[in-house]
Parts: structure tokens; C-alpha cells; sequence
């Protein structure tokens, strides 16, 4: 949904952020499946005695470390980015909400006014 300035909402920016970081978790819980697997893979090789098992050890393991490290930077990146999108929504809501204070400045008085006045009604029925 656009607004009048052409920006998205910032309820479907939230729920793309939300999506991002659910794929970067996906992409990190592959990587650590996989990552099972490379010592599932280690340790059968170190059960079968092989003559090589160092080397047969070693490269699952290195293996795992490094698409561990990748999902994690992705994920990281991933997060990064959505937390830099949510943050310049929030400054776009404060601005237009000033602009929009600023325009009607005794309507907005009136709205505190009548918000305050219902938080502290709920605040005592509690």
C-alpha cells in the first residue's frame, strides 16, 4: 500500500522486514542441518579407522565452519538492513506526524488530551 508521498506503509514494511529475517533464520538452520551432517560425516569416518581420516575429518568440519559463518553473516546482513529500513519508517512517521501537529495543532491537543484521559480510565479499572 503506498501513501501520498509514494513510500510503503510501515505495516507492510515491517511484515517484509519480518519475512527477510524469517528467510535469513531459514538460510541459518539449513546451514547448521548441513552442518550436522558434515560431523555426522566425521565422525563415521573417524569410526571406520580410515588411513586418512585426519584429512577426511578435517574438510567436513571446514566445510561446516564456513557455510556456518556464511549463514550467520547473511543473517546478520539481512537483519542489518531490515533494522535500517524500520528505522528510516519511523523517522518518516515522526515527521509527518509533526507536519500533521503542526497543521492542527488543537486537534492534536485534543487527541493527547482524550488518549491520556482513556489510559488513565484503564489504568484504574486495573
Amino acid at each position: 500500500m503506498n501513501t501520498k508521498s509514494g513510500s510503503l506503509d510501515p505495516m507492510d514494511t515491517a511484515a517484509a522486514a519480518v519475512g527477510h529475517l524469517y528467510e535469513a533464520k531459514e538460510r541459518l538452520k539449513d546451514a547448521a542441518i548441513a552442518a550436522g551432517g558434515a560431523v555426522k560425516t566425521a565422525a563415521v569416518a573417524a569410526r571406520d579407522g580410515l588411513a586418512d581420516s585426519r584429512d577426511s575429518i578435517a574438510k567436513p568440519l571446514s566445510d561446516a565452519r564456513d557455510a556456518a559463518g556464511i549463514a550467520a553473516s547473511e543473517v546478520g546482513e539481512a537483519a542489518s538492513a531490515e533494522i535500517d529500513v524500520l528505522v528510516d519508517k519511523g523517522r518518516e512517521l515522526w515527521s509527518s506526524a509533526e507536519t500533521l501537529i503542526r497543521k492542527h495543532p488543537v486537534g492534536a491537543f485534543g487527541a493527547a488530551f482524550a488518549t491520556g484521559w482513556l489510559i488513565a480510565k484503564l489504568m484504574r479499572r486495573n
